[in-house]
This record gives structure tokens, C-alpha cells and sequence, in this order.
């Protein structure tokens, strides 16, 4: 299923959001890495010729890798924040990135198409190909 993702979905602990806030226009910014996240993860669905959406929707399947991607670009824009950046997170980060990658390189694991592909997307509905069969039966090859 292909839903959007929105800046709430980013979850940070009270202490951050509260830091993030004394910041100016600390919660502005997340907005905008989260564009840039989602257009990474988008990208990397094209080049491994998925179907995708440009309406901000993403599919399920990748929505956590966006999410913590975000959260670690989001907390690495502000010194302030130094303390939240966990091994743990990095590694969330890490994982997602990796994720992103081998989806670039294998084309794995395919996605669902969305409600309402990119026309410009590729269609995973395969025609069939029809051409003239050649056949070629005689006593010689059908008898063994």
C-alpha cells in the first residue's frame, strides 16, 4: 500500500523536539529532508524500473527506511542535537541506506504499483509477444 509520510511521522523524543524548537526554524528543516529522503527512495524505485509515484506517496515497504533516514539527516543538521545521534540510529540509518542501494543495484525487492503511477512509469503488466512459429515435423525428428 502507497501512503504519504508527513514530518509527524519522523518521531523524536520530547528532549529533541523541544531542543529542535528553541532552534530556529529547526522544524523547518525537516520538512525539507524529508522531501529530499523520499525523492532518494523514489529514484532509487526508478532505476531499478519499479512503478512509482510522484505525489509524496510511498509504499509501505519502504516507508520505514524513510523515516529513519530522515530522522538521522534531520538530527545531524544541528550540532545542538550531537547527543541524539545513537549508535543505534546510525545504524537505522545505515540499514536504509544500504537498503536504498541494493534496491539501485538488484532491482529487489519489487513494489506494488500505486493508485496513480507516474504515466511515465514503467508498467509491470507484461504482453504477450506473437510471432510465427516455425515448425518443422517430419517422420525423421518425430519418431524417435
Amino acid at each position: 500500500m502507497w501512503r504519504p509520510i508527513s514530518i509527524a511521522n519522523v518521531r523524536l523524543t520530547p528532549t529533541e523536539l523541544a531542543v529542535m524548537n528553541n532552534i530556529q526554524s529547526g522544524t523547518d528543516v525537516g520538512g525539507g529532508i524529508l522531501t529530499t529522503v523520499i525523492g532518494e527512495f523514489i529514484g532509487a524505485l526508478q532505476s531499478a524500473n519499479n512503478p512509482y509515484a510522484t505525489d509524496g506517496t510511498v509504499p509501505d515497504i519502504l516507508r520505514q527506511h524513510v523515516i529513519n533516514r530522515t530522522r538521522w539527516l534531520w538530527l545531524c543538521e544541528f550540532p545542538a542535537l550531537k547527543n541524539s545521534q545513537t549508535a543505534d540510529r546510525k545504524a537505522q540509518n545505515d540499514a536504509a541506506e544500504k537498503f536504498r542501494d541494493n534496491l539501485i543495484e538488484t532491482g529487489k525487492p519489487k513494489v506494488e504499483p500505486p493508485p496513480n503511477p507516474d504515466p511515465t512509469a514503467p508498467t509491470l503488466v507484461v504482453l504477450p509477444a506473437f510471432h510465427k512459429r516455425h515448425r518443422d515435423f517430419t517422420k525423421r525428428n518425430q519418431d524417435g
